[in-house]
């Protein structure tokens, strides 16, 4: 696995500065000098999360069910704390990345994507042609289109303290916008009609519904065109993070960090679509019905946000 290398990597670092340091007498680590081990003005840093790592060698020493000894992608960690990965989904992973426009200080960047689409597709009678002949075997298609996307963008800045010791403090802070949305469309191989105005469908479809809330003296029976589900939300806001970088050789460091964070959460209104014979104009109609307002709020607190173990190598 991709992981397995760069987990080989870090311990084989780790070891190899422990290894080194061991040679070395008090005073000789007192008086060297890591300068050139540091990132420095114009250098530019690529990182990869070592928190799915860390839950792998956690779980190889846990008892019970439920524990996944699987290691996920070589990439960045979204900036998406628990309540927003909750709700939103999350990206399959990100690019991390630091420019440094001097010594000491660096712009960071966090960037994080996710699109999946499916369509699944059944048979159903053909309601038309099975009016004409009880024994057709004619068939139409239901379809059913899923749509996810989910994403996080940050931009921030660092300051580092430290430049003698193969340690360095990292602080920084910046902007964060995060989303998710997920949605449904579906399409029907039977149409509605004066004569069929309940047609067949998949049983992989939702049902009719037989008194639609929206308007049940014009309507008897409806079916859904599109939905959204209740994760569709947009959150933006701030964070500071605190953290170490420990550099285990030239240029390559391991980190850790911990990050506060205000986050302002808009979820938009949802609203589903129907379609269904109407009784009082007597033709087929489309009909969306409201399901929520819009809802906002606030988020305030520690959140493990981003990488908070993770390896960065500079350039």
């Amino acid at each position: 696995m991709k992981y397995n290398k760069i987990f080989t990597l870090a311990l084989s670092l780790i070891v190899a500065a422990a290894a080194f340091a061991e040679k070395q007498t008090p005073e000789e680590r007192g008086k060297a000098d890591y300068s050139s081990w540091l990132p420095a003005q114009g250098n530019f840093s690529v990182g990869f999360s070592l928190d799915p790592l860390a839950t792998f060698v956690g779980n190889l020493f846990a008892n019970g069910e439920g524990r996944i000894n699987a290691l996920t992608n070589l990439a960045g960690e979204p900036m998406l704390n628990q309540q927003i990965e909750d709700r939103l989904g999350r990206p399959m992973a990100s690019i991390m990345g630091t420019y440094m426009l001097t010594d000491e200080l660096g712009l960071k960047a966090n960037i994080g994507f996710g699109y999946s689409t499916k369509t699944e597709n059944a048979y159903v009678r053909n309601d038309a042609a099975y009016f004409d002949d009880p024994w057709s075997t004619a068939r139409v298609t239901d379809s059913r289109k899923f749509q996810s996307a989910t994403g996080s963008i940050a931009l921030g800045v660092e300051y580092r303290v430290g430049k003698r010791l193969p340690v360095q403090g990292v602080f920084g802070g910046g902007v964060n916008y995060m989303f998710g949305e997920t949605s449904y469309q579906y399409t029907y191989g039977n149409a509605i009609t004066e004569l069929n105005q309940q047609p067949s469908q998949s049983a992989q479809m939702p049902g009719w519904v037989e008194v639609p809330t929206f308007n049940s003296n014009a309507f008897m029976s409806a079916r859904i065109l599109s939905q959204s589900a209740a994760n569709l939300i947009h959150m933006v806001g701030l964070y500071g993070s605190v953290g170490v970088e420990w550099f285990v050789a030239p240029k390559i460091a391991l980190g850790a960090n911990v990050n506060l964070a205000l986050y302002y959460e808009v979820n938009p209104a949802r609203a589903t679509q129907y379609e269904g014979w109407n009784r009082i104009t007597e033709t087929a109609e489309d009909y969306t019905e409201l399901v929520s307002p819009a809802n906002h709020g606030f988020h305030f607190g520690t959140d493990n946000i981003g990488a908070n173990l993770y390896v960065n190598f500079y350039f």
